[in-house]
């Protein structure tokens, strides 16, 4: 059992001479991620809003007002609750204004792409889902399971969203759908985060 204990005057002599290895702007970076982590915890827990975080960060400097709409932005995800992706949007707008040199409304747009690209998905799926559920209503065979037990094959019925969501063409569907509207999304986000 040689290894030993490290007491915390070594570990925090072996964190100083890892900062003394990062450039001053990685030292800036580390430091606004460990002053920004608290607050955006609560943000995401919503235990502040858009309004609280803009109190909070009031004052600070631009590289950690940057690094909080990177934040924000990145926490951005397809098939996010509208109603969240409208909080956050205020958070990155919010910020936006305590910086000194503001593009409140390229981003603003970008955002506002975001939520419609959302809403858009949102409604082709209903569409595309409504259909199936036509489809399945006029052919009651496809409402029926074939399943084995032991020696015996027993005929099962089973719902109309079972139906559906087991269809393959809808698993196909939804694939498509999925990966088509995720990389237009990401490709918004890039755009944003290239703001900041």
């Amino acid at each position: 059992m040689g290894d030993k204990i490290k007491t915390a005057i070594e570990i925090a002599m072996e964190k100083a001479a890892l900062l003394d290895d990062l450039s001053p702007q990685e030292k800036e970076t580390l430091l606004n991620k460990k002053k920004l982590e608290p607050i955006m915890v609560d943000f995401y827990r919503m235990k502040i809003g858009p309004d609280e975080l803009w109190k909070k960060l009031k004052g600070e400097n631009n590289s950690l007002l940057s690094e909080a709409q990177l934040n924000l932005t990145s926490s951005l995800k397809f098939g996010m609750p509208v109603d969240e992706i409208q909080r956050r949007k205020k958070g990155i707008l919010a910020l936006e204004t305590l910086k000194p040199e503001k593009k409140t409304v390229i981003i603003e747009q970008s955002l506002g792409l975001l939520e419609t690209l959302q809403k858009k998905a949102e409604e082709e799926k209903k569409q595309v889902y409504a259909e199936f559920k036509k489809a399945i209503e006029k052919n009651p065979q496809a409402r029926v399971r074939m399943v084995e037990q032991g020696d015996a094959k027993i005929v099962t019925k089973i719902s109309l969203e079972e139906a559906i969501t087991q269809n393959p063409q809808w698993k196909q569907f939804m694939l498509e759908f999925i990966n088509k509207y995720q990389q237009e999304f990401e490709r918004i986000i890039s755009q944003i985060k290239d703001q900041f």
